[in-house]
């Protein structure tokens, strides 16, 4: 966050020098990677993180969701694709993270593995199908 922080605050000198994209990725990139280990290993040591129950990762959880939702309406506001991109990318990783850690012991394998395909076919498909809309612009 300090790094993200510093690099909208350094915006001008960080533009000049070309600088200001790679410095807004590394900091994005930065804060959604730690706010996501977070998230799974909370803020525990590892001998107390094996004892520790999914409840208590929660607000961790909820921190890294809204982190991607300001990051998409911020997006929003501003039309950036780079936030807008975190921000998506980030939201779908919780979410597959929080359904990897809630229902993998509660529910069979093979109905586990069946919702995690059908989703992914489905995230595949609506990301062909913006691919295919943006080249078909072009042509």
């Amino acid at each position: 966050g300090a790094l993200l922080l510093s690099c909208l605050l350094l915006r001008d000198v960080l533009t000049k020098r070309r600088l200001f994209t790679t410095s807004k990725a590394t900091g994005l990139t930065y804060l959604f990677i730690a706010l996501w280990i977070m998230s799974i290993f909370g803020n525990y040591d590892p001998v107390s993180w094996s004892s520790m129950t999914r409840e208590a990762l929660i607000p961790w959880a909820l921190l890294f969701a809204v982190a991607a939702g300001i990051c998409i309406y911020i997006s929003l506001k501003t039309d950036d694709g780079m936030l807008r991109g975190f921000g998506l990318t980030f939201l779908a990783i919780n979410l597959y993270t929080r359904f990897f850690e809630y229902f993998w012991d509660s529910i069979h394998k093979v109905f586990f593995f069946l919702i995690l395909a059908v989703s992914l076919a489905v995230l595949g498909r609506y990301a062909e199908k913006i691919w295919h809309a943006g080249s078909l612009k072009h042509e």
